[in-house]
């Protein structure tokens, strides 16, 4: 069964990435339901990615249980050689607009345009998951995973607003978020988190890929799990990963 979880909070950080935190009410009948989860960008983290029951009565912990997950990232050498058609055939249809109506020219240039940023990471992950209930009911599912896509962080600026009498000021502080990626969030509960990556290793994998090597990505995943019960309380403070606010 294919379900499309909403993003109830995000977690973005300054350096890039994120965590999503995703939920939905689902109906389960006796028996093993299978689900598959969309809209998941490739740019998670396939071992940050844990799902949580949460039960509607006491006695449906017992009757309800999650009994596996299948997660998996597209191949990135055959994304890669799929994307670079796309914008190979974008790039020839640009060069033939000027025979379409103004109209139909706009169109097609916003479809070509953003298929010339497509990257891996706007590829889709696969994220299943196996419910096995012994009776007919629902069940509250909540899905969170880390983002490993530079593209979207934020940052700060400040506006300083200058008096009439020329010698007093006022400042303003915001955040700014950036998100240049192929998903959008909208309606969402937004927290804001710096998180600094150490010096990558010299073994670290394929750069394009944006993935860190084993022993970098066991360092963002103990930070991660003090960040996986975002509604229960303050995030864990630490000389990486600061709340700011």
């Amino acid at each position: 069964m294919l379900i499309d979880p909403k993003v109830k909070s995000i977690v973005i950080f300054n350096g890039g990435g994120g965590i999503v935190e995703r939920e939905m009410k689902l109906p389960v009948q006796q028996g093993i339901n299978e689900f598959q989860i969309q809209n998941v960008p490739a740019s998670f983290d396939p071992n940050s990615a844990d799902i949580k029951l949460e039960h509607l009565t006491p006695e449906d912990k017992e009757l309800i249980t999650l009994q596996q997950t299948i997660i998996s990232l597209p191949d990135f050498k055959n994304a890669e050689q799929l994307i670079g058609r796309e914008k190979s055939a974008a790039n020839s249809i640009i060069s033939y607009a000027i025979d379409f109506t103004r109209e139909l020219r706009e169109n097609v240039l916003n479809i070509c345009e953003a298929s010339s940023y497509r990257t891996y990471f706007d590829m889709k992950g696969t994220f299943n998951f196996i419910i096995n209930s012994t009776k007919d009911g629902e069940i509250i599912v909540k899905i969170i995973y880390f983002l490993s896509d530079v593209r979207i962080r934020w940052n700060t600026t400040l506006q300083v607003n200058i008096n009439e009498d020329g010698k007093t000021a006022e400042i303003e502080g915001f955040i700014v978020v950036d998100n240049q990626t192929g998903f959008t969030y909208e309606n969402v509960e937004l927290g804001f988190a710096i998180f600094e990556l150490p010096q990558p290793p010299s073994n670290i994998v394929d750069y394009q890929t944006n993935i860190p090597a084993v022993g970098l990505r066991q360092e963002m995943l103990g930070e991660l799990n003090s960040l996986k019960n975002i509604q229960k309380g303050p995030m864990k403070r630490t000389q990486r990963f600061k709340q700011l606010l």
